[in-house]
């Protein structure tokens, strides 16, 4: 691979990296098992308003030994608000239906951060309905997995997503005190973004639904930050767009339209086919008549044409009748007059 190729790749790693901050919850000490709740911040800072959290296989080894409870906070600074939206995650049910493994998601109120920890000095609302089993932000329209909006806006949020309009979201990753099985996988993928209030496009930030904006660079990025269903700045990914996005396939409208296009083809070539075979079938033999007009069906040469002047000799010439014998050339002698020696006879 060449130097110049190795730049490009680094270039667009770099690229990735400044457009999210990301965090290993394993490594960077995203989760709180005390009172206390750890403290991630967005600064507000266009390129740097959405944070990617995620485990890293840390849960394929999960022993069930003891229960595990992660508690972490997202604010937003600046005024803003702030998405959170899970783009995949695979958390086991039970027999009957019921979360093993689970994320919540509900409203901090007002809090005093000290040292990355937040110290509420209000009580926060109540856990939000338990998000669990497998799921992927790009199959997020299956069935009825979204929420009526409290607007009535056609736009509609999505069940694996949340919303906070003050800037502050408490987050709990549960797992249950049940050991994973072969058959079992545990990850998951959790992307918030912070917004503004808008009605339209406002210079580096965007419309994104219910008269939200986000900033430009995360629409067309392969991660949902929008939550409703609408999903505007993916292109209507819920519509049938084809990503891949983190091991994850989803059914993609690029392969409707290479479908579309081609019975569009066949549909065409089949048209021209019927229209030349009834052109042929009717205007055939004029066609030959007129592309071919000194030509005999069963003739394989060239007729000669005769020339004016023997065409005028042909014509001054007695007929066959007058020349079939010499008896008739003979008896024409007769009628001639008599001749002058006859009449006058010398003396």
């Amino acid at each position: 691979m060449s130097s110049l190729t190795h730049g490009l790749l680094v270039v667009l790693c770099l690229g990735q990296a400044t457009a999210y901050i990301e965090k290993i919850m394993e490594n960077d000490s995203v989760c709180s098992m005390s009172f206390f709740s750890n403290n991630l911040d967005l600064n507000g800072r266009e390129d740097q308003s959405a944070l990617v959290i995620k485990d890293n296989q840390y849960f394929q080894k999960w022993t069930g030994k003891h229960e595990f409870n992660c508690k972490f906070t997202v604010t937003s600074s600046l005024g803003l608000g702030v998405f959170a939206v899970i783009q995949h995650m695979s958390f086991r049910r039970n027999a009957q239906g019921q979360c093993i493994d689970y994320i919540q998601f509900r409203h901090a109120e007002k809090t005093l951060s000290v040292l990355d920890l937040n110290i509420k000095i209000k009580s926060a609302d109540s856990w939000g309905e338990k998000i669990c089993g497998k799921l992927n932000a790009f199959e997020a329209n299956a069935g009825n997995e979204y929420n009526q909006g409290s607007d009535g806006n056609d736009d509609k949020e999505i069940k694996n997503s949340f919303v906070d309009h003050k800037g502050i979201i408490e987050v709990k990753i549960y797992l249950g005190n049940k050991s994973i099985e072969s058959s079992d996988e545990l990850k998951f993928e959790i992307v918030f973004t912070a917004f503004q209030e808008c009605k339209f496009d406002n210079g580096h930030w965007r419309s994104c639904g219910r008269k939200t904006c986000i900033f430009k660079d995360f629409f067309n990025d392969g991660k949902v930050n929008c939550p409703y269903k609408s999903c505007k700045d993916e292109s209507g990914c819920r519509l049938g767009v084809s990503v891949l996005n983190s091991n994850y396939m989803s059914s993609t409208n690029f392969g409707t339209k290479i479908v579309a296009a081609t019975v569009a083809c066949l549909v065409t070539m089949i048209l021209v086919f019927i229209a030349f075979l009834w052109i042929f079938r009717h205007c055939g033999p004029a066609l030959c008549c007129i592309s071919s007009p000194n030509s005999h069906p069963h003739s394989s040469e060239m007729q000669p044409v005769p020339r004016l002047d023997t065409m005028a000799i042909i014509a001054s010439a007695p007929s066959d009748s007058m020349v079939a014998s010499g008896t008739e050339v003979r008896t024409a002698d007769k009628d001639l007059p008599p001749s002058y020696e006859s009449l006058f006879p010398s003396k």
